[in-house]
């Protein structure tokens, strides 16, 4: 490190070895050298000026940096407050005595004699780099780095707390590229986000890793079983440019593998990727293609073979237990909003008595009829599965508060999640008819929407009174649509991170957000904990209600 023009034994005096030492370490540390090398260039730099190198000092700048690392750039600024900016709680309220991280299995935990080595970039787009000027990952992740759950503490919060691994690039890795042969595979319905994580996926393996054996399996899980669709093989002139589509290179299906497949046909799976070589696998699916997903595992890790699952969260409703959201549900609820706007204008311009429904996906979760809603601000009714509207408060509630608002307003719109109503229209039926199943094993839902269409209609008559009721259903429109902005950066970072855990060994784990912090969880606890629901006592059920001003469900919210 070249030292300042001006006269360097007096720059040294003033500041003191401990300084110079801090510049050197600063200088190093950002070219990624360890920390064993940025000591040898502090003595060395020390050496000759009679000045010896502080041990403890540079152990402390270590720690310092340590504790600087946890935090975003954001971030790092509140540890230089001084103490006029806060004030002390009493610690009982928030003292954590005991925290519980959630397992994540490593095949070094079942595989032994590992050959591991130091992680560095694979190649460039533009150069091959050499051995001699290996470009380093800008931080490394510790293996102690956890993510607190839990985090909103009180007074009934308790001493334990939860926590996840925090999911980045470790520094030392147990597969070399040329012995990695990947495959990628998308399951379940469609969701705007699917080639952004391919395309990732397969880029951090080629040029990160320097991974060359990468397949996509098409046709979802079906792909895999006798007769399947067959694999074809990625790299990243073949994923450009397929992040600004919808839909999935690799195409989806739903089944294939369950939770009641038979050990023989998970066996055969297993058999059928040790045939193409196929030694680490990123399955991109909702709960039910984790499920599967573990029961590969299971058997993956029975035989002792050094093999990879690892997963990466995806729903369109939003419903997955855990993580704060799913990669292409804000896009989703984008295009939404355009549908609930067009079913203003409808309703606005149509005369007399103007009323737009919009009926949005959410089988068994409002996520996307909510957060349409409120993004929209134009909605007078939102009617979700979690909220027993119909089934408490009866359809004559929800016709007279329509009515009410045409004759206020000019115009009603109201917004119907796909599974709203059904167990009221179950009860209607009383066995009538057999539940039919899809291919997933989910139920087939009743049309809520033809039902309040011609009940709306048959009230106003009653009244002596015309209503002009407009219907929209952008059905799969809304999840075909290619990513936006803000799930482009979300599917990068989830793909980044599920390759870089998958190259440090950890199995049987999905990538996702905790607290918006990358982390990994074991597949068990998103087993566990989906498919999660909206809260119809919660604060996001609680702004609907304010935006909306729609009648509240009798006795939920006493």
């Amino acid at each position: 490190m070249a030292m300042p023009t001006a006269d360097k034994k007096t720059v040294i005096v003033a500041l003191g070895g401990a300084a110079v030492a801090f510049g050197i370490y600063l200088y190093f540390r950002k070219k990624g050298r360890s920390s064993e090398e940025i000591k040898m260039h502090v003595k060395r730099a020390l050496k000759g000026k009679g000045m010896i190198p502080n041990k403890m000092s540079i152990v402390s700048l270590e720690r310092k940096q340590s504790a600087g690392h946890l935090l975003s750039s954001r971030q790092r600024k509140m540890q230089d407050l001084d103490e006029s900016f806060f004030e002390t709680l009493d610690q009982s309220k928030l003292k954590i005595n005991r925290v519980k991280i959630c397992k994540i299995d490593n095949i070094r935990d079942y595989i032994p004699g590992l050959k591991w080595r130091e992680n560095h970039y694979a190649r460039a787009r533009t150069m091959r780099i050499s051995k001699t000027s290996e470009r380093n990952f800008g931080a490394y992740t510790r293996d102690d780095d956890v993510v607190l759950f839990d985090i909103i503490r009180g007074d009934k919060s308790g001493t334990d707390a939860m926590a996840f691994k925090r999911a980045g690039c470790r520094k030392m890795i147990c597969w070399k590229g040329s012995e990695v042969k990947a495959a990628i595979i998308t399951c379940g319905g469609l969701c705007p986000g699917l080639n952004v994580v391919i395309n990732e996926i397969v880029e951090v393996l080629y040029f990160e890793y320097g991974v060359n054996s990468i397949y996509g399996v098409k046709g979802g899980y079906r792909g895999l079983v006798d007769g399947g669709y067959g694999l074809i093989e990625l790299n990243p002139t073949v994923v450009k440019g397929i992040n600004r589509k919808g839909g999935t290179i690799l195409w989806s299906s739903r089944g294939g593998i369950s939770p009641a497949s038979p050990p023989e046909e998970i066996e055969k799976i297993l058999n059928k990727l040790e045939s193409y070589g196929i030694n680490m696998l990123y399955i991109i699916g909702g709960d039910g293609t984790h499920r599967g997903a573990y029961r590969l595992y299971q058997h993956a890790k029975a035989r002792e073979k050094k093999m990879i699952i690892a997963g990466i969260p995806k729903t369109i409703d939003n419903d997955m237990g855990v993580i704060d959201s799913s990669f292409g549900f804000n896009s989703a609820v984008e295009q939404a909003t355009k549908a609930i706007f067009s079913a203003v204008t409808e309703a606005t311009c149509n005369k007399p008595n103007g009323v737009g429904i919009v009926k949005l996906m959410g089988r068994h979760a409002g996520y996307i009829a909510c957060h349409a809603t409120l993004a929209s601000r134009q909605v007078d009714m939102c009617l979700i599965n979690e909220d027993p509207f119909l089934e408490t408060n009866g359809p004559e509630a929800m016709a007279e508060y329509i009515e009410k608002t045409v004759q206020d307003k000019g115009h009603a719109v109201i917004v119907v999640a796909e599974g709203a109503g059904n167990n009221f229209l179950k009860s209607l039926r009383s066995g009538m008819e057999s539940v039919e199943k899809d291919a997933g094993g989910n139920e087939a839902l009743s049309n809520i929407c033809d039902y309040l269409i011609d009940y709306l209609k048959q009230h106003f008559k009653q009244r002596s009174k015309a209503c002009t009721v407009k219907f929209i259903d952008p059905s799969y429109m809304i999840r075909s649509v290619a990513a936006n902005a803000s799930d482009n950066v979300m599917c990068l970072v989830l793909a980044q991170n599920a390759v870089h855990g998958a190259m440090a060994g950890y199995t049987g784990f999905t990538s996702g957000l905790v607290n918006n912090r990358s982390v990994m969880i074991p597949m068990p606890v998103i087993m566990a904990t989906s498919p999660s629901f909206l809260n119809p006592r919660g604060r996001t059920w609680s702004r609907v209600l304010a935006a909306t001003q729609q009648p509240v469900t009798m006795g939920l919210h006493d």
